[in-house]
């Protein structure tokens, strides 16, 4: 059927928001078939059709889905909120926005009105680029109730542990606040992977990240605290820089990640290749 937009109303936001949806081929022959569904967040200065304009996932699912790497789903290609330069899919200490309850309490309960979904956590995933790859893993690992799986191309997998001064005097403290509060750590991917791998109930998570790409070093050290915490995953590692050519490129391999998740099959742990 391909990419269709769809307009909601965010209360946590107070404003009306937009997302792309892309519903599979067999949407319309049955009004009892359920599909998964796939979230697809952008990256820092994106928006809802980053995607499906400058990263092609349009072509990228429907030759997946014809493969038999992925299943018919619904995928939505998401807004992170739209404010700044890119709100990183979090509520703000300063009182911006609240973009996490955005997502989490008016995005997909909308989705899951308006759709066929299987509203249930192994059906629903998370899957983003830079940002949005921060982004995913920020929201499976702080709502594990709520996504099985999550999926990080190139992404800002950033722990307040790394961050620089400098860094810190960006819009970054406005997020995060003090940088040894509280706040800052229930925002820290390292805390949160800790807190998680000792739980029965995790999400699966995959990640690829290009060995030019200036957040190598982000996702590289990743890698190294999820094998020394022993948090099952998946990770991958491929020649590229952080553009559209890889982020488009390596969609396949978290989409297909995120299929063995939806198949119950995702692997305990499969080392960097």
């Amino acid at each position: 059927m391909g990419v269709t937009p769809f307009a909601f109303f965010s209360g946590a936001l107070f404003a009306r928001k937009l997302c792309y949806v892309y519903l599979p081929p067999s949407y319309n022959e049955s009004e009892d078939t359920r599909y998964p569904v796939v979230y697809l967040l952008h990256g820092l200065y994106g928006n809802e059709t980053s995607w499906s304009v400058k990263g092609n996932a349009e072509q990228t699912i429907e030759k997946l889905m014809a493969s038999g790497d992925l299943r018919e789903s619904i995928v939505v290609m998401v807004s992170d909120g739209g404010y700044g330069h890119g709100t990183f899919y979090v509520n703000w200490f300063d009182g911006s926005g609240r973009f996490e309850d955005y997502f989490l309490y008016d995005l997909i309960p909308a989705i899951d009105r308006e759709f066929r979904t299987i509203a249930d956590t192994s059906h629903r995933a998370l899957c983003g680029l830079s940002m949005g790859g921060y982004g995913s893993f920020v929201l499976a690992l702080r709502n594990p109730h709520l996504f099985g799986s999550a999926a990080s191309i190139a992404g800002a997998l950033m722990s307040v542990s790394l961050m620089t001064e400098a860094f810190l005097r960006t819009d970054v403290c406005r997020m995060i606040g003090p940088v040894h509060g509280p706040y800052a750590q229930e925002l820290d991917l390292h805390v949160l992977a800790a807190r998680r791998v000792k739980e029965e109930v995790r999400p699966a998570l995959h990640f690829n990240c290009g060995t030019a790409d200036s957040l190598f070093p982000l996702n590289s050290t990743y890698q190294a605290l999820l094998e020394q915490i022993g948090y099952p995953h998946e990770y991958m590692e491929f020649e590229g820089d952080h553009n559209w050519e890889y982020f488009g490129g390596h969609l396949p391999e978290a989409l297909r990640f995120i299929e063995r998740s939806f198949a119950g099959s995702a692997p305990k742990h499969t080392p960097a290749v």
